[in-house]
C-alpha cells in the first residue's frame, strides 16, 4: 500500500526568533503613502523580525503607525471646553475659527507586524542568526543565517521580493556526526557582533567555523581560488578538546561585543554531577573567555577562566559594551561576571545555598521563582528583563560601584507575556517574545525613570535658586525651563536620570496555535440540541493555561434570515448609491450603505429598492442578462452593462444615457467600471474605452490607439498608493548602475559601520533610487481623493499583461508572468516587442482588489479556463531589476502567494466559476468565488492569503448593509437564497478557520461524548508535591520560608457546556492527591438497560506519581453523561451532569484505554485487560494479555487491536470471544519509541503506521507470505518517512461510504504535532502513485528549494539495520505543493519526460486532500 504524507494546518509553534534591522529595502526605502491620507505621518518601518518554528521559516515587517488617541473632552485652563468656546466666539465672521482654536489631534506610535514571506522548507531548523557580508555595503542589507538539524548552516538574503540562497554549508559528514553522541546533541548557532566569524556547535564538544570576509584585503588573495562574490573564507571543523582538554560537556557559549577580536565565551562542565552528590561535587561549572584570532593560522587566547560555578548553571547572556562582562543564568539565581573574572551574584529563592557555596546578594531571595524555562534581554545598558517559563515579567538591576558591578536586584512581577520560548530586542523600545504553545507577542518597553535630587537639583534639571542668585549659563548655553529650548541645555537633554522601572505592554498580537496536547473530532450543537457540523477540538498551550481551538473545514454559513425574491438570481449587484428614501445606519458609513439591488436571471434583470423591510420594492425591470453594475458619478448614477448595450441610470433605475447602444456587432463578453472610466472587451476580442465628465454627466467613448486584442480586461482604482511609477532612467544615471568602481567605494566605505547602516549610507542608498512619477492632478482626481489612482490592465490573446495608467493611458508594465504562471513578474518586456508564446491555458477573469483585515494589501486574481486560481500580490518596488528602463515603469513587483486548482468535472462544469470582490465583511476584505465549489479567499496583516471552501454550489454573492449589519452578505445556495453574517468570534487567521476560547487551566485530555453532544476535558493543576511512605505517612523535607515548594499534576475532570454559551464549566470531579489522567477515551460498552444493547461512557485511566521512592500505582474510572431534571419535574433546573459509574484500582498506572466489540480495554503496566461492564456500576475482568514495558496507544479496528509500547514498538493482537482470550498475531521486532500507532485501510487491505519520538513514521504490512516475516510473526516494514516535529495524539476517520458500499473501504490519519501542526496521511491507488512519484523526482531535481535543501534527504530516516533506505512507500505533499507554483513552462516541460500533463498531476493532488 502507498500513501500521502500532507499538511492541513501549518506549524505555527516560534522556537527561534531575530530581529534585523535592514534585512529588507523597505527598512532603507519609504513606504508608498496612501493619496487619501494627508494628515498623519508616513507608516516607518522599524525592521525586520524573522521568526523560526519547526520547518516554518516567516519574515514580517515591524511597521511603525500613528494612531489617533481617543479623548473623551479637552478642557481650557478655566475648566471650560474649548468647544463652547469656540462656538461662542464665531461673531458675524463668515468661517469658523473655532477649528483653530481646538487642540490638535493627538497620536500614538504603535508598531504592528506585517508579513512578507513565509515558507516551509525541507529541514528543521534549529537556530536563526544575522550578518552583514561585504555585500551589504552596497545595497546596505543585512543577511540571515539559518541552521538546520543535521548540522547545516544556509545563508539566506533578500533579493527580487523573497527569500534568496547565497550559499549552503553542510557538515553532516564529519566525523563528529557520524560517531557523536547524537542523542544528547543541542545545536547553537552564534554569530560575531561585527560579523566577522559564525559558528555551529557539533557533538564531541567541536564547533564548525564559518569566516566572514569584511574587508576587500580579505577577498583579493581569495579570488584565484573562489569566486570574486563569495562573501566567506573556507569553513573548517574545530574541536575544542584541542584548544584545551579541559572543555567538554559544552552548555551554552555565544559571543562577546566590544572586543577588537572576534571573542567567545564558553560555559562548560569538566566533570558531572547531580542533587545527591552535592556533599562531593558541586560547583563544578566553569567559563573561559578566549578569542578567535585566525589571521594568524589559528590562536585562541584564554582572556578570563572562572571556576566553580554552579552545579544548575543554565545559559548565558552577553552583557551590554557600556556593562561589561557576561550573565550566567542558574536556576536559583542570577550571576554577573566581568572580564576579570570577579562574580557578582543575587538569589532568587532559598534553594541556592543547597545547590552552591557562591556568595550572593539575598535581598531578592523572597522572590521565590524557579528560572528554568526562563530567557533573558537587556533592554538598557545596566537594565535587564527576566521573563520565567510561565510569562511573569521580572527587572534584573545591576548597580554599579564604580566602574564594576556592585549589586543585583531581581525587583517583582511586573508584566505578563505568553510563555516565552524566545526573547529578542525587536528595535526601539521594544521586544517580540515568541511563544511554541500559543500567541506571540510584540510588545512595548514602557521605560520610567525616577527622579533623583543631587547637589539641589531635581530629577528634572530644576535647581534651587536663591533670590539673588544668577545662572551665568544661562546666557551661554540656554535656559532649559524655556519652553523654546525643548529641555535641552547646550543640546543636551537633562531628564530624570534615576533608576528606571521597566514593564510590558502589547505592541501587537501574532496568533498561533502552538503546541497541540489532544484533539477530537465531535458535532457542534445549539442551545436546542440540533447538531449542525462537524469540528475538530485541538488543546493548546500547557505552562500557564490551554486554548481550545474548536477548527472546522471551511466557513460555516450562519443564515439570518431568507431572501426568497432572489430564489432563481444569477447574480447579484448590491449597490451603495445615494438616494434620499435609503435608510442610514450609525455604524456604517455612507459609501458602504447599501440602497439598491440588481438581480440578473436568464435574459431578464430586475432592480430593487433596499431598507429594512422584509419584502424589497421592486422599481424597475431591463430586458437581457446584466454583465456588471457599478456606482457611477460618485454614487448618484449607476453603470449597467447586458451583452448588447452600456446604459446610465439614474438613483431609481431610469436610463439616463445609452453609452453603447445596441448594434450588429459582437456581444459584449466582459466588462470592468471603476468611476469615471469603463472598459468593454466583445466576444472577438476587441476593446472600448469609456471616460465620463463629471461635471457634464455624461460618457463618451476614449481614443485608444493600437488597441490589441485581450482575453481580459479590468480597469481599477488603487487607494493604497502601492501603484506608482518609476520615471525614466537619464543617461547621466546609467553609468552610476554597471560601475565596478562604485560597487568598490560602497564597499570601503561601508566598512567603517559593519552592523548598522549609517545616514550617509542612507542617503546614498535612498539617492541611488529611481525616481517616483508624480503625475498632475486631474479634475476627476481633485473631486474624488479617496478613490487613488486608477490603471487600466488588458491581457492579450498572445499572453501579455499590459497595464497602463489613466487618464494618459501611458504603458507602464508589459509581462507574460501571468499567462504563463511565473512565480513573480514585473515590468520586464521592452517597448514595442510582445510575448509570441503559445496560450495554452487562457485567463477567463483577471480581478484586481484590496485583501487583507487592517492594513490592505493590493492583489491580482487570475482564474485560468483549466481551473487553475492564481493569486499575485503587488509588492512595492524600490529599485530596478534592469540596468536602465527608457520609459516609465510601474514600480510593483507581482509575486504569487497563493495557486490551487477549483474542481471542474469532465472539463466543463455546469456552473462557471467568477471572482466576486468584497469590502469589508466583518473587517474583512477579500474576494468571493461563485461556482461549484466555491471558496472564499482571505487574508490578515500577519498571516498569508487563506482559501476556504464551501460545501455546497454557490450561485449568486454580494455584500450588502441594508439590514443594518457591517458583517451581513448575500449567498445563493442550493438550500435557497439567504442574507447570512460572519459569525464575530470566527477566526480566519489560520488555514483552517477556527473559533478560539482561553480557558483559566491546563486541560491535558479531550473527549466527546455522542449521546449529549458534550465534550469532557482533563485538567491539569499544579499543586505542591506531597511525599509518602510506604506505610502512607506524609514525609516532611527541607523547610525554610522562601524555599520554593516541589509541585506536581493533579487532575480534575470537567464536563463542558455546549450551544451559544460554550466551554463554560458545568460539572467535574476532582481526583485524589498525586493522581493525574493518563488517558481517556469515550467508549461504547454493553448495557442491559439501553436501546439497541449499548451506552456510551467516558473511561478514564489514571496513575499516581509518589516521586522516586515509592511505587506508583493507578485507577480505572467509567463515567456517564446524564440528563438531571430540577426539583419537581422543572424544566428551568434541568441540565448535564457527569456521573462516574465505577472505580477499579490498578495495580500500575493505566495509560490507554479503548473499547472493542462493547467491552473496555484498558493497560495496567505491562499488562493488557479486556473487562465487560455490569450492570452499569462494576467492571468484571474477562482476559488479560502480558506484554511488553509502558503502553502509550491502544487502537482498535473491527476484532484487531494495535498496541504500541514506549520501547518495544508495537504489538498486532486479536480478541476472542468464546472463550475469552488474547491472541498475538504478529510483533514488529526493531527498539522504536512509539507514540501513536494506527490502522490505514484502503479497499480491503489494511496497513499499521506507527509514529516515534523523533518523528519518523513507520508504515509495516502482515504478510505471511514473505520468508523473513518468521510464517507472520514478524511484521515486515514497507516504509520509513521522516515527518519532522514529533507527534502528539492521531485521530482515524473514514470516508463516507456510498449506497453500494457496505463498509467504508478507506480512512484517513489525522496527526497533531508537538508544532501546532495539523497532518494527514491518505492511502494512494497504485497507478497514482507511480505517476506522483515521478513528480516528486522532478521537483527534487528541476525546482528551487530554499536554503538549497534536499527534500529526499530531509524525508529519509536513519537506519543502520537496513542496507539502504526505505523512503519510497510515502509521498511528501508539501513538496507535490511546490508543483502548483512552477512555471507553465517548467510545468510542461517536467510533464513531458513523464509522459502526463499538468492538469492531471493538479486533479490527482485535489482527490487526494482527504475526507475532512
Amino acid at each position: 500500500m502507498h500513501a500521502i504524507h500532507q499538511t492541513l494546518l501549518p506549524s505555527s509553534a516560534i522556537h527561534f526568533s531575530l530581529f534585523l534591522p535592514n534585512f529588507t529595502p523597505s527598512t532603507i526605502y519609504p513606504l508608498p503613502k496612501p493619496p487619501t491620507v494627508t494628515d498623519t505621518a508616513d507608516i516607518k518601518v522599524a525592521g525586520n523580525l524573522i521568526v523560526a518554528g519547526g520547518e516554518n521559516l516567516r519574515v514580517f515587517e515591524i511597521r511603525e503607525e500613528q494612531v489617533p488617541v481617543a479623548e473623551s473632552s479637552s478642557k481650557g485652563l478655566n475648566g471650560v471646553d474649548d468647544d463652547i468656546v469656540g462656538d461662542t466666539e464665531l461673531g458675524d465672521g463668515f468661517f469658523d475659527d473655532g477649528h483653530a482654536e481646538r487642540a490638535p489631534l493627538k497620536y500614538d506610535t504603535t508598531r504592528r507586524l506585517h508579513l512578507l514571506s513565509q515558507h516551509e522548507l525541507h529541514g528543521t531548523i534549529t537556530g536563526l542568526a544575522g550578518l552583514r557580508t561585504i555585500e551589504s555595503s552596497v545595497d546596505g542589507l543585512d543577511r540571515l543565517l539559518v541552521s538546520f538539524k543535521d548540522a547545516k548552516m544556509a545563508l539566506l538574503e533578500w533579493s527580487r521580493g523573497d527569500i534568496a540562497t547565497v550559499s549552503l554549508h553542510t557538515y553532516e559528514r564529519c566525523p563528529q556526526m557520524n560517531t557523536g553522541d547524537l542523542q544528547s546533541y543541542v545545536p547553537m548557532l552564534r554569530t560575531d557582533p561585527l560579523s566577522r566569524l559564525a559558528i555551529l556547535s557539533l557533538p564531541e564538544d567541536s564547533l564548525a567555523v564559518l569566516p566572514v570576509l569584511q574587508e576587500q584585503s580579505d577577498l583579493d588573495p581569495l579570488q584565484d581560488g573562489y569566486t570574486r562574490d563569495m562573501p566567506y573564507s573556507p569553513s573548517f571543523v574545530l574541536s575544542l578538546s584541542d584548544v584545551s582538554p579541559i572543555v567538554k560537556n559544552i552548555q551554552d557559549l555565544l559571543f562577546l561585543p566590544g572586543f577588537h577580536s572576534p571573542t567567545l565565551a564558553l560555559l562548560y562542565s569538566p566533570t558531572h554531577t547531580w542533587s545527591g552528590r552535592h556533599q562531593t561535587v558541586k560547583d563544578n561549572y566553569c567559563l573561559e573567555i578566549r578569542t578567535f584570532d585566525l589571521s594568524s593560522g589559528g590562536s585562541y587566547p584564554l582572556l578570563t577562566s572562572v571556576a566553580g560555578l554552579p552545579s544548575d548553571s543554565l545559559y548565558l547572556v552577553s552583557c551590554p559594551a557600556e556593562l561589561g562582562g557576561v550573565v550566567l543564568i542558574t536556576t536559583t539565581g542570577v550571576i554577573h561576571i566581568d572580564q576579570s573574572g570577579r562574580t557578582v551574584g543575587a538569589r532568587v529563592n532559598a534553594w541556592w545555598d543547597y545547590i552552591t557555596d557562591l556568595r550572593s546578594d539575598k535581598s531578592s531571595e523572597d522572590r521565590k521563582v524557579s528560572l528554568e524555562g526562563s530567557k533573558c534581554v537587556f533592554v538598557a545598558a545596566r537594565d535587564m528583563l527576566l521573563v520565567l517559563q510561565n510569562g511573569d515579567v521580572h527587572q534584573v538591576r545591576f548597580e554599579m560601584e564604580g566602574r564594576a558591578v556592585g549589586t543585583i536586584k531581581v525587583d517583582e512581577q511586573s508584566s505578563t507575556v505568553p510563555p516565552p520560548s524566545s526573547v529578542v530586542v525587536a528595535g526601539d523600545r521594544a521586544v517580540f517574545i515568541g511563544c511554541a504553545e500559543g500567541d506571540s507577542v510584540l510588545a512595548k518597553v514602557e521605560m520610567v525613570r525616577e527622579a533623583l535630587e543631587v547637589n539641589g537639583v531635581n530629577g528634572n534639571g530644576e535647581a534651587k535658586k536663591e533670590e539673588m542668585d544668577v545662572d551665568w549659563d544661562e546666557d551661554l548655553y540656554g535656559d532649559q525651563n524655556d519652553p523654546a529650548n525643548g529641555g535641552l541645555v547646550n543640546g543636551n537633554s537633562h531628564g530624570p536620570t534615576g533608576p528606571a522601572n521597566v514593564a510590558l505592554s502589547p505592541y501587537d498580537v501574532l496568533s498561533g496555535v502552538g503546541k497541540i496536547l489532544d484533539m477530537e473530532f465531535g458535532i457542534a450543537t445549539t442551545n436546542q440540541g440540533l447538531r449542525t457540523y462537524p469540528q475538530l477540538v485541538a488543546i493548546s498551550g500547557g505552562s500557564r493555561n490551554s486554548t481550545f481551538n474548536v477548527l472546522r473545514r471551511g466557513i460555516p454559513i450562519t443564515k439570518r434570515r431568507r431572501f426568497n425574491e432572489l430564489s432563481t438570481a444569477e447574480g447579484v449587484w448590491f449597490l451603495p448609491i445615494d438616494r434620499q428614501s435609503g435608510q442610514k445606519f450609525k455604524d456604517i458609513p455612507e459609501s458602504e450603505r447599501t440602497t439598491l439591488l440588481i438581480s440578473t436571471e436568464r435574459n431578464a434583470t430586475r432592480i430593487f429598492a433596499l431598507s429594512t423591510k422584509a419584502v424589497p420594492e421592486q422599481i424597475g425591470r431591463i430586458d437581457g442578462k446584466t454583465l456588471t453594475a457599478a456606482p457611477f458619478f460618485q454614487r448618484s448614477c449607476v453603470m449597467h452593462v447586458t451583452p448588447a448595450e452600456v446604459s446610465l441610470l439614474d438613483s431609481n433605475g431610469k436610463l439616463v444615457q445609452t453609452i453603447c447602444p445596441r448594434s450588429d456587432s459582437p456581444p459584449i463578453a466582459s466588462a470592468s467600471i471603476s468611476d469615471p472610466y469603463v472598459v468593454m472587451r466583445r466576444v472577438d476580442g476587441s476593446v472600448t474605452l469609456y471616460i465620463g465628465d463629471t461635471v457634464a454627466r455624461s460618457v463618451a467613448e476614449a481614443p485608444f490607439p493600437d488597441r490589441p486584442l485581450c482575453q481580459s480586461i479590468e480597469v481599477f482604482s488603487d487607494s493604497t498608493g502601492i501603484y506608482r511609477t518609476f520615471e525614466p532612467a537619464r543617461q547621466a544615471d546609467q553609468h552610476q548602475v554597471n560601475g565596478n568602481a562604485s560597487r568598490m567605494s560602497a564597499i570601503r566605505q561601508g566598512q567603517h559601520a559593519r552592523m548598522q547602516l549609517t545616514q550617509q549610507q542612507i542617503k546614498r542608498l535612498q539617492e541611488q533610487e529611481p525616481a517616483i512619477s508624480t503625475d498632475a492632478p486631474s479634475m476627476e482626481t481633485a473631486m474624488n481623493t479617496a478613490r487613488g489612482s486608477q490603471w487600466l490592465a488588458m491581457l492579450t490573446e498572445k499572453g501579455e499583461l499590459q497595464v497602463r495608467s489613466l487618464p494618459d493611458l501611458t504603458l507602464v508594465l508589459q509581462s507574460n508572468g501571468l499567462s504563463s504562471s511565473a512565480p513573480s513578474f514585473t515590468d520586464d518586456l521592452v517597448e514595442g516587442r510582445s510575448g509570441e508564446q503559445d496560450v495554452e491555458d487562457g485567463v477567463s477573469q483577471m480581478v484586481f482588489c484590496p485583501i487583507g483585515k487592517g492594513t490592505l494589501r493590493p492583489h491580482l486574481i487570475a482564474l485560468h479556463h483549466s481551473g487553475r486560481l492564481n493569486v499575485y500580490e503587488a509588492q512595492p518596488r524600490f529599485t530596478v531589476d534592469a540596468s536602465a528602463h527608457s520609459r516609465r515603469s510601474l514600480a510593483v513587483r507581482f509575486r504569487k502567494v497563493h495557486t490551487q486548482l477549483l474542481p471542474i468535472a469532465g472539463g466543463t462544469t455546469k456552473l462557471p466559476y467568477t471572482v466576486i470582490p468584497f469590502f469589508n465583511i466583518e473587517g474583512l476584505t477579500g474576494a468571493f468565488i461563485t461556482g461549484e465549489k466555491p471558496h472564499w479567499i482571505l487574508s490578515s496583516d500577519a498571516h498569508p492569503i487563506r482559501s476556504f471552501a464551501l460545501k455546497q454550489a454557490a450561485m449568486a454573492f454580494g455584500k450588502t448593509t441594508h439590514l443594518g449589519g457591517a458583517g451581513e452578505y448575500f449567498i445563493r445556495i442550493e438550500d435557497g437564497s439567504f442574507i447570512c453574517y460572519l459569525p464575530p468570534t470566527l477566526n480566519t487567521d489560520f488555514a483552517i478557520p477556527c473559533d478560539r476560547y482561553v480557558m483559566e487551566r491546563t486541560y491535558t485530555a479531550i473527549s466527546f461524548d455522542p449521546t449529549s453532544a458534550h465534550y469532557v476535558g482533563a485538567a491539569s493543576i499544579t499543586v505542591p508535591f506531597q511525599a509518602y511512605d510506604e506505610e502512607g505517612e506524609i514525609q516532611i523535607g527541607p523547610e525554610g520560608e522562601d524555599l520554593i515548594p516541589p509541585t506536581n499534576q493533579r487532575s480534575t475532570l470537567e464536563l463542558f457546556s455546549q450551544g451559544s454559551d460554550p466551554w463554560r464549566v458545568i460539572d467535574g470531579y476532582d481526583f485524589d492527591q498525586n493522581e493525574e489522567v493518563l488517558s481517556m477515551e469515550s467508549v461504547k460498552l454493553e448495557s442491559p438497560g439501553a436501546t439497541g444493547g449499548y451506552r456510551d461512557f467516558v473511561a478514564v485511566g489514571t496513575g499516581f506519581n509518589f516521586g522516586e521512592d515509592r511505587a506508583t500505582r493507578g485507577n480505572l474510572y467509567v463515567f456517564e453523561v446524564v440528563e438531571t431534571v430540577g426539583q419537581g419535574g422543572k424544566a428551568g433546573g434541568s441540565g448535564w451532569r457527569l456521573k462516574m459509574r465505577t472505580k477499579d484500582p490498578a495495580r500500575n498506572p493505566v495509560s490507554a484505554v479503548n473499547h472493542i466489540n462493547g467491552y473496555l480495554l484498558n493497560s495496567n503496566g505491562p499488562k493488557i485487560y479486556v473487562k465487560g461492564m455490569d450492570y452499569d456500576d462494576r467492571l468484571m475482568g474477562l482476559a488479560f494479555l502480558d506484554m511488553m514495558l509502558y503502553a502509550t496507544s491502544m487502537k482498535v479496528f473491527k476484532n484487531f487491536i494495535l498496541i504500541g509500547d514506549l520501547c518495544k514498538s508495537f504489538w498486532l493482537v486479536a480478541l476472542q470471544e468464546d472463550p475469552y482470550k488474547f491472541t498475538t498475531i504478529s510483533k514488529d521486532l526493531q527498539q522504536v519509541s512509539t507514540v501513536t500507532t494506527d490502522f490505514l485501510v484502503h479497499e480491503g487491505q489494511v496497513n499499521f503506521v506507527s509514529n516515534d519520538r523523533n518523528g519518523d513514521m513507520r508504515m509495516l504490512e502482515y504478510d505471511p507470505s514473505d520468508p523473513d516475516s518468521l510464517n507472520g510473526e514478524r511484521l515486515m516494514l514497507r516504509t520509513e518517512y521522516h515527518t519532522g516535529g514529533p507527534v502528539t495524539c492521531s485521530k482515524v476517520i473514514a470516508r463516507r461510504k456510498t449506497a453500494e458500499e457496505e463498509w467504508a473501504p478507506q480512512t484517513q490519519i489525522v496527526y497533531a504535532t508537538a508544532d501546532g501542526a495539523l497532518t494527514t496521511l491518505v492511502s494512494v491507488k497504485p497507478a497514482r502513485f507511480k505517476r506522483l512519484q515521478l513528480v516528486s523526482d522532478q521537483l527534487v531535481r528541476n525546482a528551487q528549494h530554499i536554503a538549497g535543501l534536499n527534500p529526499r534527504a530531509f524525508r529519509t530516516v536513519r537506519n543502520d539495520l537496513l542496507p539502504k533506505p526505505m523512503s519510497k512507500g510515502i509521498l511528501d505533499g508539501n513538496l507535490l505543493g511546490h508543483f502548483a507554483l512552477q512555471p507553465l513552462g517548467r510545468q510542461k516541460e517536467m510533464m513531458r519526460q513523464i509522459g502526463t500533463d499538468a492538469v492531471t498531476v493538479a486533479s490527482d493532488l485535489q482527490a487526494l486532500g482527504g475526507f475532512w
